[in-house]
């Protein structure tokens, strides 16, 4: 199990920032012509970068022709019609030959410190680093791994770290609970818990910000925030089992909606379903619960009580079956939809979970 933390390099001077900017420029432009280079079919033999003209020390040279044929692969994977793998941000991956992480010696020195090396030969730098109480859970309870990534965001320059734990074995005791999630409230469980009933006022916050000003992305932030102590806040300790729909392309698909008004379309695009599952999924792994995917087809419109599917039965936040007149909110509905579709495909154990949770499925 492993998770990728990010530290802040700007309390370092400015002479040190340049020589760190000089740096990456360098490096940067080596792995572009490697790019270049692979894309046609030229290769990258050992006389080839021995002889490669450049500041860069043949260990780094190494290292960016390593980092230069990761990015290539990735685009062959992924390749789009008239694009060409190229390196755009300032983005080093380097390993512990050229990044040191050590701790501040005193209490008035900074938390760590981290060694670079640089384009001077054997004269490595030493760049302060501020923890935070979050970091400082991994740094005392993971192992750190030797290495990490420089990159520059927003003119700034970071450190990214990675740290490892042992996975925790898969809970065999617990409940198993699904959950929607929706823009109103961010999640519904099938147990009648909500939790993010504030993410529509985020996502309206950022809807009147002006695109990319320093306000929009600080209320992007918050929104991340909100996300990740929203998720905090299910009883992980409690759950086996969760269970959540498998979305696809969800913003795409309503983005090409011209039904729904242009500006619920626009607050839509806002809804970050990536950041939630992410943050799910990271979650379940460490608490050792067991996540599970289903279909979402027709969650939201059909009856947990008789299972009669019609897009009329739901009016906005209130379900209300046409066939069989059962009423409740229509995000509980679809959460209780999404808990027996998982129960449904566990038919081994489907049975031991219902008597646990104290439910019957439709």
């Amino acid at each position: 199990m492993k998770r990728s933390l990010k530290f802040s390099l700007g309390s370092s001077n400015t002479n040190k920032l340049k020589n760190l900017s000089k740096l990456a420029q360098e490096y940067k432009g080596a792995v572009n012509y490697f790019l270049k280079r692979l894309f046609r079919k030229q290769g990258l033999s050992e006389e080839f970068l021995k002889s490669y003209n450049s500041l860069l020390s043949y260990r780094y040279k190494q290292c960016a022709k390593r980092q230069a044929f990761k990015l290539f692969k990735s685009w062959c994977r992924n390749k789009k019609k008239g694009t060409k793998p190229e390196l755009r941000n300032l983005s080093l991956v380097l390993d512990y030959r050229f990044i040191e992480v050590q701790e501040g010696k005193n209490s008035n020195s900074f938390d760590y410190w981290v060694k670079i090396a640089t384009l001077d030969k054997g004269k490595p730098l030493l760049f302060p680093i501020k923890s935070y109480d979050y970091a400082e859970l991994y740094f005392k309870n993971w192992q750190p791994l030797k290495g990490g990534r420089l990159l520059k965001q927003n003119n700034h320059w970071l450190l990214e770290l990675t740290f490892q734990k042992e996975t925790p074995a898969k809970k065999e005791k617990g409940k198993v609970i699904g959950i929607d999630m929706g823009i109103k409230k961010l999640i519904v469980t099938s147990e009648g818990k909500e939790y993010g009933k504030d993410i529509e006022k985020l996502m309206n916050k950022i809807q009147r910000k002006q695109q990319n000003s320093k306000a929009f992305k600080k209320a992007l932030k918050e929104r991340d925030y909100y996300i990740n102590q929203a998720v905090k806040e299910l009883p992980f300790k409690k759950i086996k089992c969760l269970v959540m729909e498998a979305i696809k392309n969800i913003k795409r698909n309503i983005a090409k909606e011209r039904r729904l008004r242009k500006s619920f379309r626009t607050k839509f695009q806002r809804w970050t379903y990536c950041q939630l599952f992410k943050r799910i999924k990271l979650t379940t792994e460490a608490a050792g619960v067991h996540l599970q995917l289903v279909n979402p087809a027709h969650t939201s419109q059909a009856c947990s009580k008789c299972g009669f599917v019609r897009k009329q039965n739901r009016i906005n936040e209130i379900f209300k079956c046409r066939n069989c007149g059962y009423t409740l909110d229509a995000d509980y509905n679809a959460s209780l939809n999404i808990l027996n579709l998982g129960l449904a495909q566990q038919p081994m154990v489907a049975g031991s979970i219902k008597a646990l949770n104290g439910i019957s499925v439709h």
